[in-house]
């Protein structure tokens, strides 16, 4: 089938359209936090969305409530009543897109299933968000968040950490146990992947006229989480090996705190100069700072140095410092320290809204950034609040005609064919967003400086699908053959700060004039507005910022960060949403635009439930320990809710409080004076629940507690889960360069009709460099000509790809 068609307005009208997904209608009927989390993703780009929802449900008393049901208008239904599941059908039959999150069937029995609805509103993408896929032999489980993360390991040991400092420094019962983190990490990447797919099946029904069914399972999803780093089994950092002039990712200063950095010592010999002391550092053969090299023969003199260096100073001045110098380096902040910053604020990473039961409520922003964004977010309504107007629009207005659709049996393409994008990005977060729109079908360049470093370190599946090559942007040829690609963009992809980006051409004022259409995807660390937009930072020094590291590790000794780098995974995603957002827009007749997100806006995302609960709790919560999460443990966040060693191995509980009774009964404990302590995970009946589990095996455990109606799983090994995954098939395997088979996240074929594709690796960056060239006129002896000026590098120059990160 042919491409999209493309706008081709002047400049002046390229703003007419509707911003964002302007004119999609939504109906929620999600709970808990993935389904309500994806529609508020929707809601907050434009869509209109009515959440659903169940009558008696004190949803509404949940702190959570007040973030992730913003921006909504409300109705309450019964949905086991004729009348009301009546009402229900008619805002589906007028509806773009219906996103559930129940386990596979309930919607079925309930008469709102795909099948039935979809054959009344051919139109309708239908989402769902089941915890395990509806035939995966583990669907009856209930798809509680620590149920799902337990399956795919989302929980590690602290040896099996990325984090070589809290490796070392955090300390726990029992470092070879699982260790419970209070992220949501699995509904959180389904909530992501979720609202990308529902805008990726919008556009692709912008070319066939029908909708689809979209099923992101979570425990699927969490595949995305495991980032680059999945084909670690034990993850040691491979950031501290000898190039890099530091062992260590934070430190303590005079004031106690903690600064967190990144070791490379094209940084850390900068901070040292700033810091005054680089001049006696080179004097003593420690450093060259003109080569921003050092000597690994006094290595470890220099890190002792260095780490008597920082403690003699407070953490902000070290935060100060290195902020005036432009290197990664920030100080640990709590939470509440983070939200109050004026980065936060002015940056719209966190907002206030009016609370109708609250009050004025701190929460988290906007998660991405559209330059034609729709309203700004609103505070939420109350249960039931919209019924009567909802109820009128119904008897107003006719159900939705669908459009022809194509033949059946014939072809729909990917959402993104006939797009072409270009990757101006390194690291992580700029390749995964748009690694994502070559997953759905999108024509992907990548372009990188031709250092034959670029092309030895992380590909496998960040480049995959994508063609590349490398030239120096920053020359007069460079910069014309960059010019004529952004000519023939899209979209474009770079996570350069805002200097860079402008001394590289590539910043949205200079490429907005060579291609009004252009989607322009900037992904920074800290956001393009504010105090510290100018700031760099990866992952460790955004999650440091902003309370994230802080959250997870404070109470054991020391800062620590996820199992693997969340972060820099759901920001690419953030990113790759804002793109298909746009495109969608651009579509409608809306033009370019520059959109993006920052990795501050990717962990202030992460600890949306919590900041939400901390904002409404008392000023003392607020300002001492956690709040809401005073009593989580390493092993979990209540006696209900965490990990427990059976005579032969560990396993999760997620038992809910109505269930505390039968769980009683199962162990043997009703009667127990113990059972009011239920909820510290530390306290007299986790303690006995401790003892009686250690009795039986965890299988015996897990199969008793399941016949009682309550969940339980198993704690299996990253192989294991690998395993579980790939016959999921969501995780491949490639070959790396010293023969060895290498796990990969994939995605999942979860589009019932254009399901995004694993592309091909495309081999050491650059290979691609002929074809490429070619395409822009560039005949073989000027590309010769090119490469011997050093301008770009041709595939026979290229150096050998040693390895797979």
């Amino acid at each position: 089938m042919p491409g999209p068609a493309r706008n081709t307005q002047s400049t002046q009208n390229t703003q007419s359209g509707p911003p964002g997904l302007s004119g999609v209608r939504v109906v929620d009927f999600g709970h808990q936090l993935a389904g309500p989390l994806t529609a508020l993703l929707l809601a907050e780009a434009g869509a209109s969305v009515v959440h659903v929802d169940q009558p008696g449900s004190d949803r509404a008393s949940d702190p959570v409530d007040a973030y992730v049901n913003r921006s909504k208008r409300r109705i309450t239904l019964d949905l086991k009543r004729d009348a009301d599941r009546a009402t229900a059908l008619e805002l589906v039959a007028r509806a773009d897109v219906l996103i559930e999150n129940f386990r596979p069937g309930v919607m079925d029995r309930l008469g709102l299933g795909a099948a039935s609805v979809r054959a009344t509103n051919e139109r309708l993408v239908y989402c769902s968000l089941p915890g395990f896929a509806g035939d995966d032999p583990k669907a009856s489980l209930a798809g509680w968040e620590g149920i799902v993360q337990t399956a795919v390991a989302g929980y590690r040991p602290l040896r099996e950490h990325w984090d070589p400092s809290g490796r070392r420094r955090v300390e726990v019962r029992d470092p070879t146990a699982p260790l419970f983190t209070p992220i949501t990490t699995a509904s959180n990447f389904g909530a992501l992947m979720g609202a990308v797919s529902v805008v990726m099946a919008l556009i692709a029904r912008e070319r066939s006229g029908r909708g689809q069914r979209v099923e992101i399972p979570l425990a699927e999803a969490f595949a995305e989480a495991y980032s680059t780093m999945l084909g670690m089994r034990v993850y040691e950092n491979p950031l501290m090996g000898d190039s890099h002039l530091l062992r260590d990712l934070t430190y303590q200063c005079a004031d106690g705190g903690i600064i967190d950095l990144s070791p490379y010592s094209k940084f850390v010999i900068p901070l040292l100069a700033a810091a005054g002391v680089a001049e006696e550092w080179e004097r003593l053969g420690l450093i060259d700072v003109a080569a921003r090299d050092f000597s690994l023969e006094h290595r470890d003199q220099a890190m002792a140095m260095f780490a008597d260096l920082v403690r003699s100073r407070p953490a902000s001045w070290w935060d100060e410092v290195a902020a005036k110098a432009r290197m990664p380096v920030s100080m640990v902040r709590t939470p509440a320290q983070w939200v109050a910053t004026e980065q936060a604020v002015r940056s719209g990473t966190v907002l206030t809204l009016d609370d109708p039961l609250a009050g004025p409520t701190v929460m988290p922003g906007r998660s991405f950034d559209l330059s034609r964004a729709p309203a700004p977010p609103r505070p939420r309504h109350l249960p039931d609040q919209d019924r009567d107007a909802l109820l009128a629009e119904l008897r107003g207005a006719p159900a939705r005609v669908g459009h022809p659709a194509v033949p059946a049996g014939a072809a729909v393409d990917l959402p993104l064919s006939g797009f072409t994008a270009l990757d101006v990005s390194q690291a992580v977060a700029g390749p995964t967003a748009a690694r994502l729109l070559a997953d759905f079908g999108a024509d992907v360049i990548k372009v990188g400086n031709p250092v034959p470093a670029v092309t030895d370190g992380i590909v496998g599946q960040l480049h995959r699908g994508k063609r590349a090559v490398l030239l120096d942007a920053s020359s007069a040829p460079g910069a014309r053959l960059t010019a004529e690609l952004i000519r023939r963009s899209d979209a474009l992809v770079t996570n350069f700060t805002p200097m860079s980006q402008a001394r590289y051409g590539i910043d949205y004022e200079r490429v907005s004039e060579l291609n009004p259409e252009l989607v322009h995807c900037s992904i920074t660390a800290y956001g393009l507005s504010g105090p510290w937009a100018h700031r760099r930072g990866y992952e460790n020094q955004c999650n440091a910022a902003t309370g994230m590291s802080w959250r997870y590790g404070h109470r054991f000794g020391w800062t620590l960060y996820q199992p693997t780098p969340i972060n820099d995974a759901g920001t690419g995603i953030l990113g790759a949403y804002a793109v298909a957002v746009a495109l969608f827009a651009q579509l409608k007749g809306g033009g370019g635009q520059q959109v993006g997100a920052s990795l501050a806006q990717g962990s202030t995302f992460h600890q949306a439930p919590y900041l939400v609960a901390e904002a409404q709790g008392s000023a003392e919560a607020r300002g001492s320990a956690d709040g809401p999460d005073a009593l989580r443990n390493e092993y979990g966040s209540s006696a209900l809710y965490r990990f427990y060693q059976a005579r032969d191995s560990w396993f999760f509980l997620a038992a809910q409080p109505g269930e505390l009774a039968a769980l009683l009964r199962v162990t043997g404990l009703d009667g127990q004076d113990s059972a009011g302590s239920w909820p510290d995970p530390g306290g007299p009946l986790a303690r006995d629940l401790e003892t009686r589990f250690a009795q039986r095996q965890a299988a015996s455990w897990i199969e008793r507690l399941a016949s009682a109606g309550i969940a339980a799983h198993v704690v299996v090994s990253i192989d294991q889960a690998v395993d579980y995954l790939h016959r999921r098939g969501v995780v491949y395997f490639e070959r790396g360069p010293g023969g060895t088979d290498v796990p990969r996240p994939g995605i999942g074929r979860w589009l019932s009709e254009t399901s995004p594709v694993v592309g091909t690796n495309p081999g050491p960056i650059g290979s691609q460099a002929v074809e490429i060239l070619a395409a822009l006129g560039l005949t073989e002896p000027e590309m010769k000509e090119l490469a011997e000026a050093n301008v770009l590098c041709l595939p026979d120059g290229l150096p050998e790809l040693r390895r797979l990160t």
